[in-house]
């Protein structure tokens, strides 16, 4: 896991995207997804459970993820994560009235052992459970 960067990580998939993707299909039409590391959860003996809300993002790179969402359960197709961290710790008060724009600077890291499944998706909201690769469920 050392990737830093998005491109990098998409790289690690063999999938080329632009700096700010959330999604791309994959050479082997597995959905590579970035997931931010502070929405997973575990989800029973071995598993991990993603779930995001899409709702309040109307932005190209929100509707291009809804429509890799769609199609990856419509045709049950693979789930390879990247993990995105965030590099700083929470921001003060005082700086985020002092730069409120400012993103938060992250690192992305490709976790190849991981394979996941679209388990819902309504439009808005969504779920990817994973495993470690080679696992059944």
């Amino acid at each position: 896991m050392s990737e830093t960067n998005l491109m990098d990580a998409f790289a690690r998939y063999k999938v080329k995207c632009s700096t700010r993707a959330r999604s791309a299909l994959a050479p082997d039409r597995a959905l590579v997804l970035s997931c931010f590391y502070t929405r997973f959860r575990r989800a029973g003996t071995g598993a991990l459970e993603y779930e995001e809300d899409l709702a309040s993002d109307n932005s190209q790179i929100a509707k291009l993820l809804r429509t890799h969402l769609a199609e990856a359960l419509t045709n049950e197709l693979d789930v390879k994560v990247i993990i995105a961290m965030a590099t700083e710790r929470a921001a003060s008060l005082e700086r985020v009235a002092a730069a409120p724009e400012r993103p938060v600077r992250m690192t992305f890291h490709a976790r190849t052992d991981l394979i996941g499944r679209v388990t819902f998706f309504d439009g808005s909201r969504f779920v990817v459970q994973f495993r470690k690769a080679g696992v059944a469920s």
